[in-house]
């Protein structure tokens, strides 16, 4: 993998666990930010403006075509599915948190889906967009970290099919990686 920027899923369970291990409370509203915190990692925390901003900046200055409002607008198409005879399934994602370190910015998002007569699914979409050379590589470390201490899975064979609708939806749209090959393999 290389320094561009790149997504990884993150199941609820997954950060159902995250949050005990990393004492969180049973209701976080941003656990990633939360956890990088508890990690004692120097961060800033950004609104949705100020990440969209930052990785505007980013990317003019790595000469990258991607921003925020283009990466959220694309995430949301891609949760608008066929719908059924009877219900209509929205499908949401949700800015949940953004910070940045000197080497990376990391962006937040909850995906929300709603299923006609089944549980509503839930992940997390976890954007990192390194800032410097070797940054993607120090935010895979610090990941890796945390999976290791979590000791579960961030995303089963099955969360990933489960993804599949968004994932096609998303193809030709944004070319990110992550978006069409699970990274957790590669950690």
């Amino acid at each position: 993998m290389n320094d561009e920027p790149f997504v990884l899923f993150t199941s609820k369970k997954f950060l159902d666990k995250a949050s005990k291990v990393f004492g969180l409370g049973f209701l976080t509203r941003k656990p990633a930010l939360e956890i990088f915190k508890k990690l004692g990692i120097p961060i800033v925390e950004l609104n949705r403006e100020q990440a969209k901003n930052a990785i505007e900046r980013v990317g003019e200055t790595k000469g990258m075509n991607i921003s925020m409002a283009q990466l959220i607008k694309g995430l949301a198409l891609a949760f608008f599915l066929p719908t059924g005879v009877f219900l209509a399934t929205l499908k949401k994602v949700h800015y949940r948190s953004g910070f940045e370190t000197t080497e990376f910015i990391f962006v937040e998002l909850l995906a929300e889906i709603p299923r006609a007569f089944r549980t509503t699914l839930f992940y997390d979409l976890w954007l990192i967009v390194p800032k410097i050379e070797k940054g993607g590589e120090k935010a895979r470390e610090l990941i890796k970290g945390i999976v290791e201490r979590v000791g579960e899975k961030p995303l089963s064979e099955e969360d990933w099919e489960n993804l599949k609708p968004i994932r096609d939806k998303l193809s030709g749209k944004l070319e990110l990686n992550g978006l069409y090959e699970n990274l957790w393999k590669k950690f």
